[in-house]
């Protein structure tokens, strides 16, 4: 498999990490590489959240906290110790079913309720994009993402109590790929305690990027794209925009047709002095992280934070 390629599988020669699944605030959250870290470590580590994209689910960003935490170790122990911190997304994976309680016998009665496991789907067109039948593609793309931004925020404010017996958060880094790209940017815009996030394939600028999709700035469409959702997502870029002092390492790659460049070169080229970034566009990648990302990821977090 060359570098360049789609990473959807661990190598042969990654080994996996500890995992420790937490429940905070109604959803599992998910720990990598927790009790590989040495005493000192656990004083001072570092948590990344890995946000997965649309229609993925936590273990996707497994994949990803597995070779991350195995390709930093390869470079010697650091005084930081890093774990990497993931969820489903919600209306994704387990959020996006529930099963219905078992109803409690009436026990007079010899006719007893139908008890039932079943799960059940909340929602399977809220995480679809237009050409996948949703007509309100853009009105669940940012809710979502703000839900997630909300929940990034809320394991951030409560991780420390939980985990305090294995190890002591003492920074935080956001990371996303796509959705969890999109993601990433609303959380540098909105959040002062993540002052470093790695953003793979996520856009700054969405309102164009849906304009486009929709076939331009000129196109008039109040179903898909009314007054009321532009102005929303005019706020979000605009927010954006305002970024500063943050370090900011940005995946893309040079064949995605999806989110292609186009939308993110002006960001960088208009308020890129207002911080630390680095762009990085690679040349035989489409709208997929490769092993290629991750070595300039590692190399990144090795700079800058560890």
């Amino acid at each position: 498999m060359s570098k360049s390629d789609r990473f959807d599988q661990l190598p042969e020669t990654t080994p996996k990490s500890s995992e420790l699944k937490i429940n905070i605030a109604g959803f599992h959250t998910y720990i990598y590489g927790a009790d590989e870290l040495s005493p000192q470590q656990a004083k001072n580590t570092v948590v990344l959240f890995h946000v997965h994209g649309r229609t993925r689910t936590y273990k996707n960003a497994e994949l990803f906290a597995h070779q991350f935490l195995h390709q930093m170790r390869q470079h010697g122990e650091s005084k930081k110790g890093f774990v990497v911190v993931t969820f489903d997304n919600r209306n994704h994976g387990e959020r996006a079913v529930f099963t219905p309680p078992t109803p409690t016998p009436y026990r007079p009665s010899c006719r007893q309720p139908q008890i039932t496991n079943k799960r059940l789907q909340i929602d399977k067109k809220s995480i679809q994009s237009w050409k996948g039948g949703n007509e309100k593609h853009a009105h669940d793309m940012l809710a979502m993402i703000d839900g997630i931004a909300l929940d990034i925020q809320t394991v951030m404010r409560f991780l420390g109590v939980y985990v305090e017996d294995r190890f002591t958060p003492i920074e935080f880094v956001m990371s996303g790929h796509s959705l969890g790209g999109h993601t990433s940017w609303n959380i540098l815009a909105q959040e002062p305690k993540i002052k470093a996030a790695i953003i793979s394939v996520g856009c700054p600028n969405m309102t164009d990027l849906l304009q486009d999709r929709l076939g331009g700035k000129d196109v008039v469409d109040p179903v898909r794209w009314p007054d009321s959702i532009s102005s929303m997502f005019r706020k979000r870029d605009e927010d954006v925009s305002k970024i500063t002092d943050k370090q900011v390492l940005i995946l893309n790659g040079a064949l995605d047709t999806l989110v292609p460049s186009k939308f993110t070169k002006p960001w960088v080229e208009n308020y890129g002095q207002q911080n630390d970034v680095s762009l990085n566009v690679f040349e035989e990648t489409g709208h997929w992280f490769s092993l290629e990302m991750m070595d300039k990821v590692v190399d990144w977090v090795l700079q800058k934070i560890a």
